[in-house]
């Protein structure tokens, strides 16, 4: 046995580098020795000496054993090693145009551009923006002023295309994804700009500066060619408009015109909130002097809503007014009783030809909301097809007596069926008599 292995250890190298003492080594060696000595009775293979008998400190001990000294202890040297970079996550950037059009670096963790490339990627797009521009101001298009050519220039970076890996999809089919409130025009515009230049923001700048934007989102432009608003803006602020006039039970559809002349005229959707709760309540305070007048010189019985769209819109005749204000009344109703889009304007024209009032809609529409359910599953089981809401207050309001019969037979079915499975009962004996539901 070695003496590092009497103090439990593999290897002498072990036993220096775990910091045993000088003590720890000279003891282990005498114990070594002695039994060595007294278990075999042979001299330790560490000393090579000749037999003994007995054992002491030094007596039994050879003349190598007892200069024996134990090498020097190897000092543990610390490697300090200096953590790596390497596995450092760099800055990430993603680049958007800042004030005046200038583009600029912006921190963002799903960015493609680092300290590396950054810089030299912004040069060549202010290199390229500042030649469209030039371009533009030598062609005419353009003025002193920095607007330029229909050139717009955000005034926040409100489109931030950060490029990707390969999806699999069409430069058409990724710009939906990446812009779901373009119209398919403008998409198409955008996707021809990033094939000619490659560059997502010259493409975002090359459709806005197309005559296309002014079609699809009418009065977006100012004079000098710059935009109003962002394009998600414009569609906001449209949307807040046509609600306000739902809610005066006016269709927002006549009233197009007039949603435009408000956003070229810069009116915000509040104030054409403000504008109209005003005008209403100036109006509704004179409406029966004014239908007075109406009724006596036009012999036109006009409601309150239809003298308000004449407020609001002017522009229209009154009769095309007072046929599309009750067209809309109609549509409300609808809309109110069973949800969006419950009745296309086709079919309330041809409600309010046959001449159905607001109130018969109102009340016509909320019956069919509750009672049709169960009338058109009647009238698919037994073979009849379904009921529509617009014939159920044909029927109950307007007096059809085509489809009133229908509704009468259908009705007449279910209760008879409800009869038939009512009278069925069993006896004691367990045995059902009477006529049964099938």
């Amino acid at each position: 046995m070695n003496w590092w292995e009497y103090l439990g250890y593999d290897t002498e190298d072990r036993a220096y580098a775990d910091g045993v003492t000088d003590t720890q080594i000279q003891n282990a060696k005498d114990e070594v020795y002695k039994q060595s000595v007294e278990t075999n009775n042979t001299p330790s293979s560490i000393v090579g000496g000749p037999k003994i008998i007995g054992f002491n400190d030094d007596a039994g001990r050879s003349e190598l054993d007892r200069n024996y000294k134990p090498p020097e202890r190897k000092e543990e040297v610390e490697e300090v090693v200096e953590e790596s970079n390497e596995n450092e996550t760099p800055t990430k950037y993603i680049i958007v145009q800042g004030p005046g059009g200038k583009y600029i670096k912006q921190e963002d963790a799903a960015g493609t551009y680092t300290d590396s490339n950054v810089q030299a990627e912004i040069d060549r797009l202010n290199t390229q923006r500042d030649a469209t521009l030039l371009a533009n101001k030598s062609s005419g298009g353009g003025s002193s002023s920095g607007g330029g050519g229909g050139v717009y220039t955000p005034r926040t970076s409100d489109v931030d295309y950060t490029p990707v890996e390969s999806t699999g999809l069409s430069t058409k089919e990724e710009a939906k994804l990446r812009f779901p409130y373009l119209d398919e025009r403008l998409i198409d515009v955008y996707v021809q700009g990033f094939i000619d230049t490659g560059d997502s923001q010259l493409a975002i700048l090359q459709m806005r500066s197309d005559p296309l934007m002014e079609t699809v989102y009418p009065g977006i432009r100012k004079t000098d060619g710059t935009l109003r608003m962002t394009e998600q803006e414009y569609i906001v602020a449209k949307e807040f408009m046509e609600l306000e006039l739902r809610n005066y039970n006016l269709n927002p559809q006549v009233f197009g015109e007039d949603i435009v002349e408000a956003i070229s005229g810069d009116v915000s959707p509040q104030e054409f909130s403000e504008r109209l709760q005003t005008g209403y309540q100036n109006i509704v305070q004179n409406i029966p002097q004014v239908q007075e007048v109406y009724m006596r010189e036009f012999n036109l019985d006009l409601n309150e809503e239809s003298i308000f769209g004449m407020f609001v819109s002017p522009r229209l005749s009154t009769a095309v007014l007072d046929n599309q204000i009750r067209q809309s009344q109609i549509i409300a109703e609808a809309e109110t009783a069973l949800g969006s889009s419950a009745l296309t304007v086709a079919a309330a024209r041809g409600l309010q030809q046959q001449g159905l009032s607001q109130a018969q809609a109102r009340r016509g529409f909320q019956g069919a909301s509750t009672i049709l359910p169960g009338l058109s599953g009647g009238a698919e089981r037994f073979g009849r097809g379904p009921i529509s809401e617009t014939e159920y207050v044909q029927a109950t309001e307007l007096g059809d007596q085509g489809i009133a019969q229908n509704i009468r037979r259908v009705e007449s079915q279910i209760t008879s069926a409800s009869s038939a499975a009512a009278g069925a009962k069993q006896l004691r004996t367990g045995e059902v008599v009477g006529l049964e539901e099938s």
